[in-house]
């Protein structure tokens, strides 16, 4: 049982305002594992607390500030260290964190936060609602430079501030110590959920102060556990808050977080118990053993379907990547249904989309790029290269095994039709801000959503307000595309908005800006003495209920 009980009242605020987009919840849930035979059936409440859990992340986080994370890799401490005013839990639903309670207008314009009085950041102070407008006002500030500001942009006054017009954002106010007021321009269906991610975490102003542009490396925040330290490219360690507003403590002493690059070497390190968890990258080689359903791994695994898709994609302002005819060609010429059976082990469908099934809006229906070659060359050859492409161009993706054999898949498959790419491998850090800057013409990413509503996939990626950073690396521009984004992000939940996304996903793919290669799907093991794990179907939750059986602390 977990820690966090919502309350009758809560549940009551919750059915009654949170948006669409909160749903998927049959798709995001993980598979239970096989319950060990010699599993501890009793522990006490007071057994659970102590222990350090030793887990693994792929790569040195770009930041652990909440206002400049786009990753994954700093989602999962950022999540750790901060809350926001309400969090997602285990199904995908809005529940509250410092917010205690919330409500909106009838137009949809004013949100009303009530805090919780007892939140103290890591540093000793407390919390209040002039934190909270701080923080927001932050984020959207030029100074900052978030990539994630537009998560804010449609508050009231938030123009002319960032404009420099106005010192502050007047939709952004507090009423008394303890309330928060939120004034939108606009309707915005999925504002709920964006106040759930990592980037609207609430920020100490005073640890800002100190520590300027190394906050990045020195997080304070209010979360679960606390900030220790970072060795880049070894370890990152959290430590117990025991002021958590939330219960108390977290049952962990500490959380460890070991960076191991390559999936082979954490395999390694987790069969030996020197790792806790391991996912996505388990080696192609070991996934035999991994899947046997009689075999060593069958209490341990577990497999996650995610609200995610990877592709690749390319930068549309780049020559000869600005045509579509030759976007489409090497579309059809990418065997995407190889790549999901063979070398991902059938763990994962073969994307005919954008959005992931379990999203509000996902397509069944939506027709896609089937694998045909001669359809390839023939658009090439309309697009005035009956030869395929002169020169050789460049794909780059991040540094990791399964990413470089999907690449090498995908290399051989346009020699077929043509066209020569060199591999350009690198580091996460460097590889984020490559793409970010647009200094890529065919890239490998993917997306997980933030919040599960297709504004998530369709406005962040495709909208041209987000070019590099923002979300939108291909530096797509469509102004029809714009228009509906816009239009669908301000509509009330229902199937006429569902229909808008689907009209707008079928236009987007039309254009080719990607080639979406698969839905994520992702195996996950986990020792059997680790208890409450939960990784939903958009990543993991906190670590705040997480505990080890007593002769593993």
């Amino acid at each position: 049982m977990f820690k966090k009980l919502i309350s009758i009242i809560a549940i009551t605020l919750i059915l009654a305002f949170t948006v669409v987009g909160c749903g998927g919840n049959q798709e995001s849930k993980q598979e239970e594992p096989k319950k060990e035979k010699n599993e501890v059936t009793k522990v006490s409440e007071e057994d659970k607390y102590g222990g350090v859990f030793e887990g693994r992340i792929s790569a040195d986080p770009p930041t652990l500030d909440p206002a400049h994370g786009t990753d994954s890799t700093s989602a999962k401490v950022i999540r750790n260290v901060f809350d926001g005013l309400v969090e997602f839990n285990k199904d995908l639903e809005i529940v509250p964190a410092i917010a205690k309670s919330w409500k909106v207008s009838d137009d949809g314009l004013t949100w009303t936060f009530d805090l919780r009085e007892n939140v103290k950041f890591h540093n000793g102070n407390k919390v209040t609602a002039d934190d909270v407008i701080y923080s927001f006002t932050r984020l959207l500030d030029p100074k900052t430079k978030s990539p994630r500001a537009w998560l804010f942009e449609g508050v009231e006054g938030a123009k002319s501030f960032q404009e420099g017009k106005a010192e502050k954002v007047t939709g952004l106010r507090a009423t008394d110590d303890y309330t928060v007021e939120i004034k939108l321009t606009e309707p915005f269906t999925p504002f709920l959920s964006v106040l759930a991610m990592e980037n609207a975490a609430i920020v100490s102003k005073d640890a800002i102060a100190e520590y300027g542009e190394q906050f990045s490396q020195n997080p304070v925040g209010t979360g679960p556990f606390k900030f220790v330290e970072w060795k880049h490219d070894s370890k990152i360690v959290l430590e117990k808050n025991e002021d958590y507003y939330l219960d108390g403590r977290p049952y962990l002493d500490k959380l460890l977080f070991r960076i191991i690059s390559e999936g082979t070497s954490a395999f390694a390190e987790y069969e030996q118990g020197n790792i806790y968890q391991i996912d996505s990258d388990i080696p192609d080689g070991q996934m035999s053993r991994v899947l046997n359903p009689d075999g060593e791994f069958a209490d341990e695994f577990r497999k996650v379907t995610r609200l995610g898709t990877y592709y690749f994609g390319f930068n549309v302002q780049q020559e000869p990547f600005n045509n579509k005819k030759v976007r489409k060609a090497i579309n059809y010429a990418v065997n995407k249904k190889v790549i999901a059976n063979v070398l991902k082990n059938g763990l994962v469908k073969p994307a005919h989309g954008i959005l992931p099934p379990g999203m509000p809006g996902y397509n069944p229906d939506l027709e896609g790029y089937e694998y045909d070659l001669e359809k390839a060359k023939q658009l090439l050859a309309e697009a005035g290269y009956p030869d395929g492409l002169p020169g050789t161009y460049e794909l780059s993706y991040n540094t990791a095994k399964a990413h470089q054999r999907i690449s090498e898949a995908v290399q051989a498959s346009l020699k077929k039709i043509g066209i020569n790419v060199e591999l350009m491998s690198m580091d996460w850090g460097t590889y984020i801000q490559k793409v970010d800057n647009g200094d890529t013409e065919i890239f490998r990413m993917a997306w997980i959503a933030d919040y599960p509503d297709a504004d998530n996939f369709l406005h962040v990626l495709f909208h041209s307000d987000n070019f590099g950073s923002g979300g939108n690396y291909s530096f797509y521009k469509n102004e029809e595309v714009d228009k509906m984004l816009d239009k669908a992000r301000a509509m009330k939940p229902g199937q006429k908005r569902i229909e808008l996304y689907q009209e707008i996903e079928k236009k987007i793919m039309d254009d080719s800006p990607w080639v979406p290669v698969y839905y994520y799907t992702t195996p996950v093991l986990v020792k059997p003495f680790v208890h409450n794990y939960v990784m939903t179907g958009q990543d993991e939750l906190s670590f705040t209920d997480v505990w080890l059986e007593p002769k593993y602390q």
